[in-house]
């Protein structure tokens, strides 16, 4: 069942580039992403963005399906593999223009909220021989919140060694989760000189402190200080405001069958007569907002497969192929005219 869309976002929050990673490496691995964002909510508009953020609940649900989907207990190592310096935007080019590793783990501490607002990083002990940085999450189930920890340590082990160019290793990495029957594969991917604890109150890793000094290598000092003063003036990602919760419960609907105003309704806990006004409200109507949605979901289509006019008809709810060409033509023409102007 789709839980409903109040009209105000409560708890914790991740940015939608998180989700588009996890499901872009679950294609790369036989599973099918958009059956996976369907069944976790996360609608076909925010992943055709990269500057809005969703419930955190939404990003740990794809974790489990994913996992699910791939079928190995080792898919967070197999994820962290495919994970390149670049995929976080803005978040990784502040880590790779740091002049050393121990300031790009400064940087990842100060502007993890990029990201995410689930995720809590931070220098947790530090001496002259040894650094300790803890993470935990602050929403996710058990097995959710495992995924994703294991995750998100693999790719700073992985980030560590390669900004240095060197075989950086952590001398010890801790797990809050209970230790699984097997880890051997996690143990690897870490490669951590003390090996790998569980059960600890948060995940915690530990590096040399004299490894945090090491340079980064191709660290551009003057575009590391222009990102950080550019950084230092942006909030946190916005989160979905109430229309664009009305656009994600429509999205859910077309994703579903053909669109109606009371299923959407119904969605967002208001009666049909409500939502109407809150429409009008916002300067907007259904109709307009139901062209826009099929105009949005016609193009991500078009963009990541061939479907059928036909088919493509049905989906969007239009009576017959016909329908959604001229539908097309309009659009097109739209935007030939906004190009002009």
């Amino acid at each position: 069942m789709v839980e409903a869309l109040t009209t105000r976002t409560t708890g914790e929050l991740d940015s939608i580039v998180l989700s588009k990673f996890l499901l872009t490496a679950a294609a790369a691995n036989g599973a099918d992403p958009d059956r996976i964002a369907r069944e976790a909510g996360v609608p076909d508009w925010a992943l055709a963005e990269d500057e809005v953020t969703i419930p955190a609940r939404r990003t740990m649900h794809v974790w489990e399906l994913v996992e699910r989907a791939l079928d190995t207990p080792d898919s967070p190592v197999s994820i962290a593999g495919l994970y390149s310096l670049g995929a976080l935007g803005l978040f990784d080019y502040l880590f790779t223009n740091a002049p050393t590793l121990g300031a790009a783990m400064e940087t990842s501490t100060r502007y993890l909220h990029f990201i995410t607002t689930n995720g809590r990083f931070a220098l947790h002990t530090q001496d002259e021989r040894e650094t300790t940085f803890s993470f935990h999450y602050v929403e996710g189930e058990p097995r959710q919140v495992e995924l994703a920890e294991q995750f998100a340590l693999a790719v700073l082990c992985a980030r560590s060694r390669g900004v240095t160019g060197t075989p950086v290793h952590p001398l010890h990495v801790g797990f809050s989760q209970p230790a699984p029957r097997r880890h051997a594969t996690l143990a690897e991917a870490l490669a951590a000189e003390r090996g790998v604890d569980f059960g600890q109150d948060r995940a915690t890793v530990t590096f040399r402190t004299a490894d945090l000094a090491r340079p980064v290598l191709g660290a551009d000092p003057r575009l590391g200080a222009i990102l950080g003063r550019y950084a230092a003036t942006l909030p946190p990602p916005p989160p979905a405001d109430w229309r664009d919760q009305f656009r994600q419960a429509l999205d859910l609907c077309l994703a579903e069958g053909p669109p109606a105003l009371d299923p959407v309704a119904r969605r967002l806990a208001m009666s049909r007569r409500t939502l109407q006004r809150r429409l009008a409200e916002s300067g907007t109507t259904w109709r307009t907002e139901l062209d826009a949605a099929r105009r949005r979901h016609a193009d991500l289509a078009r963009r990541t497969g061939r479907p059928t006019n036909a088919a493509l008809a049905d989906r969007l709810g239009y009576s017959d192929p016909r329908s959604l060409r001229r539908a097309v033509r309009r659009w097109s023409a739209e935007e030939r005219e906004a190009g002009e102007e």
